[in-house]
Order: structure tokens, then sequence, then C-alpha cells
């Protein structure tokens, strides 16, 4: 079930519950006060005939006393006693009175009772219904009992009196209908069934409609999640409310781009690692091929003394190309996946090794090291960095012409491009950072004035096997691995990598290593 149709019938079933419950309780207070209404009508019915019956009684007894000059005669509401009347004569006559009683007094709908001494002496009932014994229970004078009973489809309320007469009983039942207030009843039911109806339809239209436009950015997150399970991870939620929902949404949007930018890095690497097989199998063809084609040939023809250590010494070139790429392959892996251990370093003592172990490649080049070191002690694992500076030292060495100079510089810098960036290692140009940002910094540059290269060569320079000169680099006993082997070792460090390089000017390289 859609939730728009759960959020709809939830509220129409709230709101019959309320509605029956305020309309159970409305009626029933109705009903009551109608109810009531119709008992003390039919309490002054009661009256008025007790009223009118004693009175004909007291009538009568005052003409008895008046013939017989007895005296002491006394009738009142609570207690009508008299001796010089036989209770049997009283009997006989209250039929009498009670039928003058009821020509004068009884109205319409009413009628009543009498009983004397227990036996019912007169009634204008002609149902003459059964009244039992429950309106006799437990009376007494001045007070008054009643039920309400049904016959033949309408309600009647009996009220019961009593008086006293020479030590008898004298009660008298009224009779009134009390349909009206059930008809009233019936009615208020029905016409709020009809209320409750009209309301439920129009409620359900309302909430129908309200539900849908309140759900619809549900759907709308539920259309992108199918899109985006179908792989269309372009594709975000146009939600602008300032509700839940619209919270929801965003987090969504935020959730749907980090799965993009996951998808695209995954992408990324699959890419990398097929590249990196194809590059790998192409770099290890070429000396693979080499070294074969000089041995074939060494094993199948008689060559000439000089010919064969000029093949031999191609397949020891090939061969040392090759032991080299496979040293720096594992220190590319074995880097990537574990942690360094760190000591503090005499950065001019780090630098000066660095020289050392470059200077016969340049000297045989006929070009010169011109270092400038400022030094410090910084936290750094010594080897590792050494590697990087040489890898970087030997890619200035391919880069320039004989008879070139290369400049090694190492200082500190201050409120300048030094925001060290704790995440990656970042190829470019560095970027300027505020005062407020800026944090000190040691500072490494390479420069060369060689062939240089273009700003998307300097960018790609940290990838596996990529070579801006291939040619240039393969004469050189270049494989490619090496700025990718730095870019690594930096990043273990902390430190930021930038490139400035312009074709035919030569290349800038700079390391900020934190301090």
């Amino acid at each position: 079930m859609k939730f728009r149709y759960k959020v709809l019938f939830t509220n129409l079933i709230l709101l019959s519950l309320g509605l029956g419950l305020v309309g159970y309780l409305m009626i029933h207070k109705n009903f009551e006060l109608a109810k009531q209404t119709q008992l003390k009508n039919a309490i002054v019915q009661n009256n008025l005939v007790q009223s009118s019956v004693e009175y004909e009684l007291l009538q009568l007894l005052n003409s008895v006393s008046d013939n017989s000059e007895t005296s002491n005669n006394n009738i009142d509401n609570n207690n009508a006693e008299k001796s010089s009347i036989s209770a049997s004569s009283i009997a006989a006559q209250l039929p009498q009175i009670g039928s003058r009683v009821s020509s004068s007094v009884r109205s319409r709908d009413s009628f009543f009772y009498i009983y004397f001494d227990g036996e019912k002496v007169y009634t204008d009932d002609k149902s003459d219904a059964r009244i039992g014994d429950t309106l006799f229970k437990n009376l007494t004078t001045g007070n008054k009992n009643y039920v309400i009973k049904e016959e033949s489809q309408k309600h009647y309320i009996y009220v019961t009196s009593q008086s006293v007469i020479d030590e008898k009983n004298l009660w008298i039942v009224s009779k009134c209908d009390a349909s009206e207030a059930y008809t009233l009843l019936d009615e208020q039911i029905n016409y709020f069934r009809l209320i409750i109806i009209v309301i439920l339809i129009a409620e359900s239209a309302a909430m129908y409609f309200i539900s849908r436009y309140m759900t619809k950015p549900l759907e709308k997150l539920n259309h992108v999640s199918e899109e985006i399970a179908q792989g269309d991870y372009a594709t975000r939620v146009n939600v602008k409310s300032h509700d839940e929902i619209g919270l929801l949404a965003q987090k969504f949007n935020i959730m749907a781009q980090a799965v993009s930018d996951h998808v695209d890095e995954l992408n990324d690497m699959v890419h990398r690692r097929e590249q990196f097989v194809a590059d790998f199998t192409h770099e290890i063809k070429t000396p693979m091929t080499s070294i074969i084609g000089y041995a074939d040939t060494m094993r199948s023809l008689e060559l000439p003394r000089e010919e064969q250590m000029m093949a031999l010494g191609y397949i020891f070139s090939d061969g040392k190309r090759l032991e080299s790429m496979s040293q720096k392959l594992f220190e590319l892996i074995y880097l990537r996946r574990h942690d360094i251990e760190k000591a503090r370093v005499h950065m001019a003592d780090l630098c000066a090794e660095v020289v050392k172990v470059v200077e016969p490649a340049y000297e045989n080049r006929h070009l010169t090291i011109e270092t400038e070191i400022e030094d410090t002690v910084l936290t750094v694992n010594r080897e590792l960095l050494v590697t990087a500076l040489v890898n970087m030292m030997d890619n200035a060495r391919k880069a320039s012409e004989e008879g070139q100079q290369v400049e090694v510089t190492g200082k500190f810098v201050d409120n300048r491009a030094c925001n060290i960036r704790k995440d990656k290692t970042d190829i470019g140009e560095a970027e300027s950072a505020d005062d407020g940002k800026c944090m000190t910094a040691y500072e490494i540059c390479i420069i060369d004035h060689g062939i240089g290269m273009t700003k998307e060569q300097a960018a790609k320079i940290c990838d596996e096997f990529y070579m801006a000169d291939k040619s240039r680099a393969r004469k050189e006993g270049g494989a490619g691995i090496g700025m990718s082997l730095v870019a690594i070792i930096l990043e273990h460090h902390n430190a930021v990598l930038s490139v400035e390089s312009e074709p035919g000017c030569g290349t800038t390289m700079r390391i900020l290593l934190p301090w």
C-alpha cells in the first residue's frame, strides 16, 4: 500500500473515531436533557392527578363530616387519616373520583391509575398495561418512583406517588408518553450519520489531494532512487521544501553525490589498473624484445668480438632497466600498503647525500649542481626522502642539455604558498593562502633549465609509466615510475609537490614539508 493511502486511511479512521465520540456525547446529552424534560412533565402530571384525587377525597370526607357531626377531620398531602368512614366506602367512591379527575385534568397521551390498599380501583388507560411491582417498592409518602417502559413501539414514563388514608395506601400512578425524546434521539442519530458520511467523503477527497501533495517529494525520491539503481548517478532530487522531507532530499542528494564520486573513483581505479597493466606490458616488452633479439643473434651467428660486446652491452643495459623497474614497482606497492617510520634529520646533510648520489651521472652529462641549503631539523624518513629527491634530480638531469646547471635550494617559507594539505599530494601550481591559514614550511626546490613541459604534461607526471618524452626517457633508461614513487613518499610526509614548467624554459619542482 502506498504511503499516501496509509495517511488517508489513518486520517479517516481518526476522524471517524473523533466525530463518533463527539457525536455520541452530544446526542446522549441531548437525549438525557429531553428525557429529563419528559420526566419533569410526568411528575407534574402525577402531582396534578394526586392533588385532584386528594381534593375530591377531602370534599367527600367533609360532606360525611357535616352529616355525621364528627370532629377531628384532617386530610393533607402527607397523611390523610379518617376514622369516621370505612375503607370499603372510600374504595367504592374512588372510581367515581377517578372519572371526574380524568375528565378535568387528563391530557392527550397521558393516563393514570388509582390503587387503594394494593388493589387497582380505577384507570383511564384502555390498554390497561400491567405495571408490575417495581413502581411500588420502597415507596414512601412524599417520594415518587418512576420507570420507563416500551409499549407498542412507544415509550411511556410511569410515575407513582403515595398517600395514606385510614392506614391504607393510596397509590396514584400516572402514565405519560415519552416517545418524543426517543424520536428525537433517532432523528439526531440519522442526521448525525448523514453528516458523518458527508464529512468523511469531503475529508477523503481533501486528504487525498493533501496527502498526494505532501508525498509527492517522496515519489520523486523513489523515482530518483530507481534511476540511480539503474546506473544514472547524475540524477538528483529537486525538492525545495524546508521541512523534514526537504532535509531528507538534501541528505539524499549528498548521498547520491558521494555514491557518484565513489563510482567515479572506482571507475578511475579500474581504468588506472588497466592502463597500468597495459603500460607495464608495453614497458617490459621493449627491453625483453631487445634482450631476446640480441641473445638469439649471439646464439645463432658467429659474431666478431666487437659486435658481441655491443650486443652484450644492450642486453646488460636493458636488463638493468628491467631491474630498476621491478625495484621501483616493489617500492611503490610496499609504500601504498605500509606506514613509514620517521626520525629527526638535518636537511643540509640529507641534501648533501642526494647531491653525492647523483653527482657522477651529472658529471657524465657535464652538468653542474648549484646548492643553497638552509639547515634545519625535520622529522622525516631519511631513506625514502633521499629516494624521492634522487628521482627528481634524475628527472632534472634527463631534461637538461649538456653544460646546463641544475639548482637545489632549501629554506623556510612563510606568509605565501604554504598551506599544507594533509590529505594528498598536490600537482600543479601552489595556491597562496591567507595569513590566518598559513603555516611555516620547509621548501625544497629543484630547478632545471631544460626542455620543460606543458601544463597538461606536468599534471600527469605522477601517473605510473607516464613519460612526457618517451623516446628521450627510454634513451636515458627511464621507466616512468620514479615520479609515482615520489608522490607516494611525499604523501606519507604530508608534503605538497608543485610543478611549474614551460616548454623550452625548464621546470621548477617545489616540495613543501610541514615544519
